[in-house]
């Protein structure tokens, strides 16, 4: 399988830097510290700034390929751009597709299926957007038509970077169960930028738990009451983007 053309050679990159932090996800599963410095590597590779005082993250959208790379803005620019960001497109799709009780099932079908029917040939970004579609999630469809759009316009086709902000605290209700009080604030994208971000619970134990995902769309703060009825311990923490779930500039 091959890229079609310039403006989809992410995905070739992409794929390549991305399953290098499959291969550390598993061979150090008792050291999880090691995938998440990864995508922390990753993200470092984007933000920081060349020493001509730019960031990768704004030199342009992925679809731009080699072209992002220059003279005014650094001729390092596409190793700096393409290969992080695309392999970040490809594990926030991964972390939207996780499920409590099939893990990854449905992201890995999404890709052998993509391998399968590109396998001798060459593919588009738009032929892995249809791909993606193919086996959308309830929790993806944000638009509620069954499409990506909106993902690969943001991520794919735009140069947005979200910051975000996370406050919270727990309490007991008058049943002895403990309430999870929290305000998420996304900022620094345009009104229709939209994106599920996950809230994950160390619980008392030390083990950690996904809890749900937050749909927020513009500059927005959501507050919450989520009530732990399962739990009989107060968790130690709560945390966003536990694993890097979705790139930011936080």
């Amino acid at each position: 399988m091959g890229f079609n053309s310039y403006r989809d050679q992410w995905m070739s990159e992409g794929f390549a830097d991305m399953s290098a932090s499959i291969y550390l996800q598993m061979v150090y599963s008792k050291e999880p510290h090691k995938y998440i410095d990864f995508w922390n590597e990753e993200r470092k590779l984007l933000l920081e700034k060349t020493n001509q005082g730019f960031r990768a993250i704004d030199a342009g959208p992925l679809i731009m390929g080699d072209r992002v790379a220059n003279s005014r803005e650094g001729f390092g620019n596409y190793r700096r751009l393409v290969y992080p960001k695309g392999a970040y497109v490809l594990h926030m799709i991964r972390q939207m597709m996780w499920d409590r009780k099939t893990g990854d099932e449905r992201f890995k079908e999404t890709m052998h299926d993509f391998v399968e029917t590109y396998s001798g040939k060459v593919a588009t970004t738009e032929d892995f957007k249809a791909m993606v579609e193919k086996h959308i999630t309830p929790e993806m469809n944000l638009q509620g038509n069954g499409k990506m759009d909106w993902f690969f316009r943001e991520w794919v086709y735009g140069t947005a970077l979200p910051t975000y902000a996370f406050d919270y605290s727990f309490e007991k209700n008058s049943a002895g169960d403990v309430v999870l009080k929290c305000k998420l604030t996304q900022s620094g994208v345009d009104k229709n930028f939209g994106m599920p971000i996950p809230i994950y619970l160390e619980l008392a134990d030390g083990k950690l738990v996904r809890l749900g995902s937050t749909v927020m769309v513009g500059n927005t703060t959501q507050e919450q009451s989520v009530t732990l009825t399962s739990l009989k311990d107060t968790p130690r923490r709560a945390m966003i983007n536990y694993y890097d779930d979705v790139l930011a500039g936080n």
